[in-house]
């Protein structure tokens, strides 16, 4: 609790580590993402240390495909990490255990210290571009899913987690569905795109008629999960603001213009770490277009049968904007009250520590939307109420 108000962090990360692989299937032991350092670092700063993950370098320092993630500086003390400074992604010190869940009394003493009541916990995004190989993925996602499942439950009143969809074979997803909800899972993750599918695609079709049938909230989350942004991408900023960014606005493409919300009527998403002001641009151009092309598409039964205002005010779309967004009282006000979220992306280090109190303060928000942003959406959306 902080200020008076209870805290559901709606989107908390938990590190890429190794221990999330050491029940990977004898097959693919050999290609498990593998810590290296680079022997001539003295140029890239805090960046020497990265992931060897089926042949390409996870994050890349520099050049095309550079973004932002953890690496084995941050989790592995052999890499540089400090045990008990990990990171330095808040003002007090935070061990490896907090970051990587290896330790959830840590994570619970961190979460005391910035007042959050509840965390949903989210994979690392660089697991968007771990490997293309629909087997490989599979098997690192569901080991991901089994270990933070277990970690979990060392406090199951506290920490709740997302587990993670491996999209590219709908086989192995509807197993690891099948799995995570067995083992707990409040809610399923994936990114805005399948490499160079969107969500949409037929071919993806009987694994979403499966996911409807299992009432698990969904949530797409920020990440470089489209392959041609990453030859745009030649720095971390870069990475921010197109290849980590853009797949969120396809993914409300494939969502909203593409019937899903249609076809699935329970089916009810948050869209995580993008910001909030593009849902402005997506809906206006959205709007504007349908009602040009009705009239002049070849086959304008394609398109959504509602408008794209009445889908994000229907109270099945969620979104988790920051706090510091200018607009974010106009966003209460093109959803509802009842359908923005707060995260403080703990332990990344996006500056958002801050980010309950920063809502808090807010002279734009009248109490009983801060109680909502805080706490009762997220409880609400994840079915924790």
């Amino acid at each position: 609790m902080l200020g008076g108000y209870r805290l559901f962090d709606a989107d908390a990360h938990v590190l890429v580590s190794p221990k999330m692989w050491q029940d990977l299937p004898s097959e693919y032991s050999l290609r498990r993402p593998r810590p290296v350092k680079f022997g001539d670092a003295g140029d890239l700063g805090d960046w020497t240390t990265s992931w060897l993950c089926d042949g390409r370098i996870e994050p890349p320092p520099f050049g095309p495909g550079t973004h932002a993630a953890n690496t084995p500086h941050v989790v592995m003390e052999e890499y540089g990490a400090n045990p008990q400074r990990a990171g330095r992604f808040t003002s007090f010190p935070v061990s490896i255990g907090a970051l990587d869940l290896s330790d959830p009394s840590a994570r619970l003493d961190a979460m005391d210290r910035m007042g959050i009541d509840l965390q949903m916990l989210f994979p690392s995004t660089i697991y968007a571009s771990m490997s293309v190989d629909p087997g490989l993925e599979a098997a690192l996602f569901r080991a991901y899913n089994r270990y933070v499942a277990a970690q979990a439950r060392h406090a199951p009143e506290r920490l709740k987690w997302a587990g993670l969809v491996p999209m590219r074979d709908t086989r192995l997803a509807l197993e690891a569905l099948e799995e995570m909800q067995r083992l707990g899972a409040s809610a399923a993750v994936v990114f805005g795109t399948v490499g160079g599918q969107m969500l949409s695609d037929a071919a993806f079709q009987p694994f979403w008629t499966g996911f409807a049938r299992r009432g698990l909230p969904l949530c797409i989350h920020m990440a470089m999960s489209y392959p041609p942004f990453r030859d745009l991408c030649h720095s971390i900023q870069d990475s921010n603001l197109i290849g980590k960014a853009i797949p969120g606005q396809l993914a409300f493409v494939a969502i909203v213009g593409h019937g899903m919300l249609d076809r699935y009527p329970d089916l009810r998403v948050a869209f995580l770490e993008f910001g909030g002001e593009w849902i402005f641009y997506s809906v206006g151009r959205m709007s504007h277009y349908a009602k040009l092309n009705r009239s002049r598409m070849l086959d304008p039964s394609v398109l959504a049968k509602k408008t794209a205002e009445d889908y994000v005010r229907s109270g099945r779309l969620f979104l988790a904007p920051e706090s510091s967004d200018a607009m974010l009282s106009m966003e209460c006000d093109l959803l509802g009250d009842d359908q923005i979220l707060y995260s403080s992306d703990f332990p990344h280090g996006e500056g958002r520590e801050s980010a309950a109190q920063e809502i808090i303060d807010r002279n734009d928000l009248s109490h009983d939307r801060k109680r909502k942003i805080l706490f009762d959406n997220a409880a609400r959306f994840y079915g924790l109420t």
